[in-house]
């Protein structure tokens, strides 16, 4: 197959065989900012429902990031302390275009929920009686969980999870879920065992 354009950081194209773009759209700090004002800003749900729109966006539609570098970034965001949402704008604008970037990036994810913020502290009153709208918020449930779902699925697939592996992903969930175990702890006990077993396992072979 013919190897796709994939934008760099100087918004250059460059031929890849690992960036499925469909669009070739210029990287430019306008065209971020609409980006995740669409992807991200305009997600129901919490923070890590904007996982997969984002990926979507960055990695399947215009090619501006691999799907490897993606995955690392990610896991580098949940590191972060402070809400996810705006930790993954400002850190993926950033490797993208700089600190235009994650100013960009930032401005298209808060706008949206700032507007609406500031509508619902204004109307929620009248709207909490309104039935509609009590129903648009149980229907939103459960597309929710479907997006953290794919989200988990599509980077877990990503990320070389095996069957030997899969044990992992699970622990950690029961570790955050049930016992209320922090995910930067987690990320950190995770990163030093991948450490430890590259020296001690594969230093070996």
């Amino acid at each position: 197959a013919p190897a796709k354009l994939f934008v760099t950081n100087n918004n250059s194209f460059i031929d890849s065989p690992f960036c499925p773009m469909q669009q070739s759209i210029p990287l430019t700090p306008l065209s971020l900012f609409l980006t995740f004002l669409k992807a991200g800003g305009l997600t129901l749900g919490d923070g890590y429902a904007t996982i997969h729109p984002v990926r979507r966006a960055l990695v399947e539609k215009y090619g501006w990031t691999d799907e490897e570098s993606f995955t690392n970034d990610l896991a580098t965001v949940q590191a972060m302390p402070g809400i996810f949402n705006i930790n993954l704008a400002t850190y993926l604008g950033k490797q993208l275009l700089g600190w235009k970037g994650s100013l960009a990036a930032l401005a298209g994810m808060v706008l949206p929920p700032f507007v609406l913020l500031l509508l619902f502290a204004t109307f929620y009153n009248n709207l909490r009686e309104w039935a509609f709208f009590r129903s648009f918020l149980m229907g939103a449930r459960p597309a929710i969980i479907a997006l953290l779902v794919l989200s988990c699925i599509q980077v877990g697939k990503k990320s070389g999870v095996t069957l030997s592996t899969v044990w992992i992903p699970v622990l950690a969930a029961i570790l955050i879920g049930l016992l209320g175990v922090s995910p930067t702890y987690i990320i950190l006990g995770l990163a030093a065992l991948g450490v430890l077993y590259g020296v001690i396992v594969l230093s070996k072979e």
